[in-house]
């Protein structure tokens, strides 16, 4: 049996001389073969599943169970699992005096510091003699053999989740892999290894194959979380929007009128937070992750209950707005964007343009990134149309071309299709050659004089430019000045017109 007398010094076990590697892998920073430590340590195990080393061998598994369930060989996952289990049967049922066990408590708030505690446990010092030992249950505890059947089962369920009974409720190790993912994506800082068109359509795909499921509640909270960022522009690949559409479409109909007895205000605030609303998605998903979500309701009572996230009329109410949601961003995105209503903002009642409101929408695309992408497909379309005042088209052109350049990323597809089939054929209709302006051309010397911040941090080089191109007689020629043959040059209009497509092309 696992040794709990600690009144004199005992020979430490074998264990401490693998810990740090057991350690390693736990924080995935081991950089020998994990597999051929796990399978040691599962054997080890294996040979005395009750005797006094059990217990050492029982929680190295416990830290190296998460790499065993992602990353391991079947056969050493196998061997640990069959190690883990021969040590539950032989020590779950053992005398036991203790009224609770460590095993019952938070093992991530714990198992960073198995490393320095595991090899304390048999040093032959009680707690109040041990300046080393922090953790608030005694070394007895520790060793109690009904606390290594306990940590023998919470591995095994790391390692096969939802395969074992008796221990405290626990996320299991893929979700909280998955809740930290999504938290990236919402929180619009994806993870380096995530790649959110797939995270968001794999929820999706999910749904749309069990709209009934267990999981549904938890899949329905996690696209209505997500449906901002989906909808948002960040996402370029409409069938992205299209099977999270299809998803929520597929649940309502098992949601049916539902009605429950909930009043106004307990059901769970969605939209607000919607990081924290992704971690509860997650953790509906499992019955372990359920359960550590009640925990937190009976700790924290401003939460809403477990049931309240599972009513049926409360997940129909919040599909449907993400549905909505999901419905107008997707025509946004990748529908036909109308710009007709534009000819009232954008026009003068004689027929010219309001040069200054339309480069001021450009400008601006910091407060409105729609406004700014209307104007310049407003732009590119009525240059098509054919206006025959040429600086009006020089005008129109460059703006088209501005409106491009002077976001952080391509216009969605809705935009683009016009402006790259409008901007393709003017390219293939210049004749570019050399010129007599040198490295002189308009756009270039401002983005030049702007890097240097030249105009300050508030100033706009080139809607005034633009305005006093259009109707030099109404503004004042700012400085430095460019006359309307250096803007209309074919290398300086066909270079515009070059770096937007580029950006562009750059979309698809």
């Amino acid at each position: 049996m696992p040794a709990t007398a600690l009144s004199a010094p005992q020979e430490s076990t074998e264990c401490v001389h693998f810990v740090d590697d057991w350690h390693g892998i736990l924080h995935e920073t081991y950089g020998g073969d994990s597999d051929r430590v796990a399978l040691d340590c599962a054997r080890r195990l294996a040979a005395d599943p009750a005797g006094e080393g059990a217990y050492a061998w029982t929680l190295g598994l416990v830290m190296m169970a998460a790499h065993i369930g992602r990353f391991s060989r079947k056969d050493v996952a196998a061997a640990a699992l069959e190690a883990l289990h021969a040590t539950d049967r032989r020590l779950r049922e053992a005398p036991c005096a203790h009224r609770t066990h460590p095993y019952e408590g938070d093992l991530d708030d714990r198992i960073d510091h198995f490393v320095d505690d595991l090899p304390l446990l048999t040093n032959g010092l009680a707690e109040d003699r041990d300046p080393d030992w922090e953790d608030d249950a005694t070394k007895e505890q520790w060793l109690c053999p009904r606390d290594i059947a306990g940590y023998a089962r919470v591995a095994i369920d790391i390692i096969a989740p939802g395969s074992v009974g008796g221990i405290p409720p626990r996320l299991p190790v893929r979700d909280a892999r998955r809740a930290e993912d999504l938290r990236s994506i919402v929180w619009d800082y994806p993870s380096a290894a995530v790649d959110p068109a797939q995270e968001l359509s794999a929820y999706a795909r999910n749904l749309v194959a069990n709209p009934l499921g267990y999981h549904r509640a938890g899949l329905v909270v996690v696209l209505h979380a997500a449906c901002w960022y989906a909808a948002s522009g960040r996402i370029r690949d409409r069938r992205v929007l299209d099977t999270m559409v299809d998803a929520l479409e597929a649940v309502l109909p098992g949601l049916g009128g539902a009605s429950c007895a909930h009043g106004e205000g307990e059901h769970p605030e969605v939209g607000r937070d919607t990081a924290e609303q992704a971690t509860v998605g997650i953790h509906l998903l499992s019955p372990g992750g359920r359960g550590v979500y009640r925990h937190w309701h009976r700790e924290e009572l401003e939460t809403a209950p477990l049931e309240a996230w599972l009513c049926p009329a409360f997940l129909a109410a919040i599909a449907r707005e993400a549905l909505d949601h999901l419905r107008t961003g997707r025509e946004r995105l990748f529908g036909l964007r109308d710009t007709a209503h534009l000819d009232e903002a954008l026009l003068r009642p004689d027929g010219r343009l309001d040069v200054e409101r339309l480069t001021h929408a450009v400008r601006f695309r910091c407060r409105d990134g729609q406004a700014a992408e209307d104007a310049g497909l407003w732009a590119a379309r009525r240059f098509a149309a054919g206006p025959a005042d040429p600086r009006e088209r020089l005008v129109l052109l460059l703006v088209a071309c501005w409106s491009v350049t002077s976001g952080e990323e391509a216009p969605p597809e809705a935009v683009h299709r016009d402006l790259r089939a409008i901007l393709g054929a003017v390219r293939a209709d210049l004749a570019v050659g050399a010129c007599a302006h040198g490295d002189a051309h308009p756009w270039e010397v401002l983005a030049e004089l702007a890097g240097r911040r030249h105009f300050g941090f508030h100033e706009d080089p080139y809607g005034a430019h633009l305005n006093h191109l259009y109707a030099p007689g109404e503004y004042d020629a700012p400085e430095p000045s460019f006359g309307a043959e250096v803007w209309g040059c074919p290398r300086h209009v066909g270079e515009r017109v070059g770096q937007a497509l580029r950006i562009i092309d750059g979309a698809r």
